[in-house]
C-alpha cells in the first residue's frame, strides 16, 4: 500500500539548516550480554537498601538499557546495547540485543543482535548514534513478540528463539545480524527467530530521529507502531512532515494496513516516542497515542473490512491539547520550543510519556529529551470518553514518565527532580519530594505500598504509598535505575547495567 509522501531529499533541500549539532539525546524509554547469573556473586552491585538474602540472581547487563523487562511465565525479555555482546559470529556495532532469559535463573536463553549499521542511511536521518540499543519492550501474545527495532524496523520474533528451526517467511536472520557470509555460521537453538520484519523507513517514509524510543501495542489482529519520525541531523526541521507517526500493521503477515492520516509531522517539536496503548474504557476501545505536537489523539481500532483500501487512515475520536494555551502563544506570538541550544524553561512541550488509564480517566504529562533542560511542564487527567480535560496540575514540570495510580493517589515524576503525590479525582497535591536529581529513566511504581522512583545520578528511593510523605530508603544504584516489575513474588530491579532479581515475599 502506498503511502502519501513528498520526496525526503527534496523536502530536505528546501531548506538552510545552519546549525550542526552532536548532542546525545537520553534514550527516554529501553543490554546481555553479559555474564552468566553466577558471576555475580563476587562482584555485586547490589542496592544496600536490599538485603543479600534476598537476591536471587543478579546479572550484568551493557552499558545502556531503558525498558521495564517483559514477564511472559517463565521468561524475561529486555533490550539492551551490544557493548557486552557474546556471540560466536555477531560483532559489537554500537547496535542492540534483544534478550531472552530464563526468569528463575537469569540465564540466556537466546539472543537477538540487531547491529547498528544500515546500508545507505545519510543525513537528514540522525538516529541509532548513541548506543542506546534496543529502546522497545516486547507486546507479547502467545508464541509471538512484536519489539520497535533500533533500525527502524518493526520485527515479529518467534518467542521460542530458533528452538523449532528458523520460521519464514523471514529467513535471512545470518544477513540481518551482519553475519559474513563467509564465516560459515549456522543459526543455533540461542539465536533468535524473526517471523517478519516491517521497514518504517522504505515502507513508509519515517525519518527516525536519536532513537527508535517506542513500544507497540496490540489489539484484535493489528499491531499499533510509533515510527519515531522527527528533525532531521540538524535539529533543524522535520525532514518528512507527511510521514506517519502511527501505523497500523496485520500481526500475522507484518502488511501495512493503515496510518494515523493526522499528518502530525507538520506540527511536531521534535520527535515521535510515546508508545500506543490499546485502551477499554466506557463501553468501548480506543487507541490513544501522545503525539510530537504535544496533542493526545484517541483513534478507533482498525476496521478489517478498510483493509486493502487505498490508504486507509484511523478514524479519530477526538483529540486534546496537553499543551495550555499560554505555552504555544504571548502576546499573539509563538512562544519557541527549547532546543539543546536554547535550554529554555519556557514553551511547549510533546507527549513522550505513555498515557495512563484508570476509571474512565487519562492521566499523561508533557516533557521533551533531558538535554533540552528542566523546564514548564503540565499533567493533565483527561476524561476518556470525551477527551475533555478534568484538571491540571502546573505542578508537574517536564517529565516522559509514565504516572503510577494506587489507591486513589497519583505519583508522578518529573525532570527538575520531584516525585509528586497529588489526588486522582482532583489534583490536589497532598506532597512532592526533592529527588537530587532530574528523573527520566524511570518512572513510579507502586510495589506492596511502597512507591518506587529512581533518578539519573543512580539513587533509588522508596516511600511509602500513602496521603502522607513518608520516606523508607534512600539508596544509591552503581548505575541508574529504570522502572522496576514484580511477578510473583519477585521484584525485578533493571538498571542501566545491571539486573537483580530480588525475593520480597
Amino acid at each position: 500500500m502506498a503511502v502519501a509522501s513528498e520526496s525526503i531529499q527534496s523536502t530536505y533541500n528546501r531548506h538552510t539548516c545552519l546549525n550542526i549539532m552532536a548532542s546525545l539525546l537520553s534514550c527516554v524509554f529501553l543490554s546481555v550480554a553479559g555474564l552468566p547469573a553466577s558471576a555475580a556473586a563476587n562482584d555485586s552491585a547490589l542496592p544496600d537498601v536490599f538485603s543479600p538474602e534476598n537476591l536471587l540472581w543478579e546479572i550484568r547487563l551493557g552499558t545502556h538499557q531503558y525498558t521495564t523487562p517483559r514477564i511472559d511465565r517463565d521468561r524475561i525479555f529486555i533490550g539492551i546495547n551490544d557493548m557486552a555482546l557474546d556471540h560466536p559470529a555477531a560483532k559489537r556495532t554500537g547496535g542492540g540485543v534483544l534478550m531472552c532469559l530464563d526468569r528463575s535463573t537469569g540465564e540466556m536463553i537466546w539472543q537477538l543482535p540487531i547491529p547498528r549499521y544500515m546500508e545507505g542511511v545519510k543525513p537528514p536521518y540522525h538516529f541509532n548514534q548513541w548506543k542506546c540499543g534496543v529502546c522497545s519492550s516486547p507486546a507479547v501474545e502467545g508464541d509471538r513478540l512484536y519489539i520497535v527495532g533500533p533500525r527502524g524496523d518493526v520485527l515479529c520474533l518467534d518467542r521460542n528463539g530458533q528452538a523449532e528451526g528458523n520460521q519464514g517467511p523471514f529467513l535471512d536472520e545470518t544477513e540481518y545480524m551482519a553475519i559474513p557470509q563467509d564465516s560459515g555460521y549456522k543459526l543455533t537453538r540461542a539465536d533468535g527467530d524473526i517471523i517478519w520484519r516491517f521497514d518504517m523507513i522504505t515502507e513508509v517514509g519515517a525519518v527516525p530521529h536519536d532513537v527508535c524510543g517506542s513500544s507497540s501495542a496490540l489489539h484484535g489482529q493489528y499491531l499499533y507502531a510509533c515510527t519515531s519520525n522527527g528533525q532531521d541531523d540538524r535539529h533543524k526541521l522535520v525532514a518528512n512532515p507527511l510521514a506517519p507517526s502511527l501505523i497500523v500493521l496485520d500481526k500475522h503477515t507484518g502488511r501495512l494496513a493503515a496510518t494515523d492520516g493526522e499528518l502530525i509531522g507538520k506540527r511536531m517539536f521534535h520527535g515521535h516516542w510515546s508508545s500506543p496503548v490499546a485502551v477499554e474504557t466506557g463501553g468501548r476501545t480506543m487507541i490513544l497515542f501522545g503525539g510530537g505536537d504535544g496533542i493526545l489523539y484517541a483513534f478507533k481500532p482498525f476496521d478489517p473490512k478498510e483493509a486493502g483500501k487505498d490508504n486507509p487512515t484511523l478514524e479519530k475520536i477526538w483529540q486534546c491539547d496537553c499543551n495550555p494555551g499560554d505555552y504555544r502563544r504571548r502576546d499573539g506570538r509563538e512562544i519557541p520550543y527549547a532546543t539543546h541550544t536554547n535550554k529554555s524553561p519556557d514553551g511547549p512541550a510533546e507527549i513522550i510519556a505513555t498515557p495512563v488509564v484508570a476509571d474512565g480517566r487519562i492521566y499523561v504529562a508533557i516533557g521533551e529529551s533531558p538535554i533540552h533542560g528542566p523546564g514548564k511542564g503540565m499533567l493533565s487527567c483527561i476524561d476518556a470518553a470525551a477527551g475533555k480535560i478534568i484538571w491540571t496540575s502546573r505542578l508537574v514540570e517536564r517529565s516522559i514518565s509514565n504516572v503510577a495510580l494506587h489507591d486513589g493517589l497519583v505519583y508522578a515524576a518529573d525532570y527538575s527532580g520531584r516525585l509528586h503525590c497529588l489526588d486522582a479525582d482532583t489534583g490536589q497535591q497532598y506532597w512532592q519530594h526533592e529527588l537530587e536529581a532530574g528523573v527520566w529513566t524511570a518512572s513510579p511504581i507502586v510495589i506492596d505500598g511502597k512507591v518506587y522512583i529512581g533518578a539519573e545520578s543512580g539513587l533509588l528511593w522508596i516511600f511509602e504509598a500513602s496521603k502522607q510523605k513518608t520516606l523508607i530508603a534512600r539508596s544509591r544504584l552503581k548505575s541508574a535505575a529504570i522502572t522496576p516489575v514484580i511477578h510473583e513474588g519477585v521484584l525485578y530491579l533493571p538498571t542501566q547495567k545491571r539486573l537483580f532479581a530480588l525475593k520480597i515475599r
